[in-house]
């Protein structure tokens, strides 16, 4: 029997990227920075004699162009002393520190202005569509960034307090370079029903990306994921006998190449069998594939795009699925394409037959992942 969808379109494709020069930025630039707090940071034997610019842009997953930023507001230490010269080459005993800036929350939440799409809401639940360079939670109560939990408190909307203070209303979460479709629980009766749609695989979504090198095919990658031994912050596979190993699944399939010959770009689509942190970005690099733009799982980087995007990698939530916590309907919501990004295909893609009557970019990605893996049952 077919099953009844509930669609939610929200086609404000104008662009909300948030950056470290737009709703993030000082407003007193020549103010003195005071620094609160500091990461520090090693070369391992395989990072000795890179330089030092490319080393902090793969160990913060930022790009080269906000490390200068960084060291440009003395953020950045080498040893002691602000690092001036960004393609030093790093030595076995050398010392990194990210310095961090203190930025009142206060005085950080007067300055966002931006909106976030709403796909959709009720009395239970409320469907966004994230920007990129938005964080979704903060750490700690020493974390002074910006969140989209301090973004829902500004506008008021009720959340759920299930978990701590800083996590209000998440019921899952995206990294803070990804955009696309995320739910927020309103209630905590709510809260407890998607938490077990996400375990019991209820809840799902897909995601849009663009890689360095095609695919040979689309595949499935059923992988554990375990921290990288060299660096906490980063996720890599692992054998399935690995006690501190965690199962992951990622479905990946193919859409279009670009129209040039001579790019490798590949815009591919993925589906989640679990949601496991970096999942998505650390199944592909066990692919030896890299989403452009993310620099902390091994993308080098090009003239193309860093010509056409900065400050965020190009994966998009395009379509999260569940059932109301009420009702039981199966809703199904597609974030659309912020400009960016939809600007990058329609650039190096041919994308025509995937264009609606406003030509804003749709992809029916569970027909295009039924008809990669499963040709006699697409849907």
């Amino acid at each position: 029997m077919k099953k009844k969808l509930h669609l939610a379109f929200a086609y404000d494709s104008s662009s909300v990227f948030l950056n470290q020069n737009s709703a993030c930025k000082d407003s007193n630039p020549q103010q003195k920075q005071d620094f609160i707090s500091h990461q520090t940071f090693t070369p391992n034997a395989d990072e000795i004699g890179i330089r030092a610019d490319i080393f902090l842009a793969k160990t913060l997953q930022i790009s080269r162009s906000q490390v200068e930023k960084l060291c440009a507001n003395k953020q950045i230490l080498l040893n002691g002393s602000p690092l001036n010269k960004l393609g030093i080459f790093l030595k076995a005993q050398d010392i990194l520190i990210l310095q961090e800036i203190a930025k009142p929350l206060s005085d950080s939440a007067n300055s966002q202005t931006f909106e976030i799409p709403i796909l959709y809401q009720d009395e239970e639940l409320l469907i966004l569509n994230k920007p990129a360079g938005l964080i979704v939670h903060r750490a700690n109560a020493q974390d002074e960034q910006y969140t989209l939990v301090d973004w829902l408190r500004q506008k008021k909307f009720s959340l759920s307090n299930l978990g701590d203070s800083y996590r209000a209303g998440i019921v899952h979460r995206l990294d803070k370079g990804t955009s696309g479709a995320i739910v927020i629980a309103k209630t905590n009766f709510a809260h407890e029903h998607l938490k077990s749609q996400l375990q019991s695989r209820q809840m799902g979504r897909y995601y849009l990306c663009v890689i360095d090198q095609a695919l040979k095919e689309s595949q499935m990658v059923d992988s554990p994921l375990i921290r990288h031994s060299k660096n906490r912050l980063k996720y890599t596979t692992a054998n399935k006998n690995n006690p501190n190993a965690k199962s992951a699944k990622t479905a990946f399939f193919k859409i279009s190449s670009a129209q040039n010959e001579k790019l490798h770009y590949e815009l591919i689509g993925a589906k989640l069998f679990s949601g496991r942190t970096h999942q998505i970005r650390a199944h592909l690099s066990s692919l030896n594939r890299h989403i452009l733009g993310d620099y902390f799982y091994g993308y080098s980087g090009d003239s193309h795009f860093n010509g056409f995007l900065e400050d965020r990698i190009l994966l998009h939530s395009h379509l999260l699925y569940l059932n109301h916590p009420k009702n039981g309907k199966i809703l199904h919501f597609y974030a659309p394409l912020f400009k960016d990004m939809q600007d990058f295909l329609k650039t190096y893609f041919s994308l025509e037959s995937y264009q609606d009557s406003s030509n804003n970019l749709l992809f029916p990605l569970e027909n295009l992942y039924h008809s990669a893996f499963f040709m006699d049952s697409i849907v």
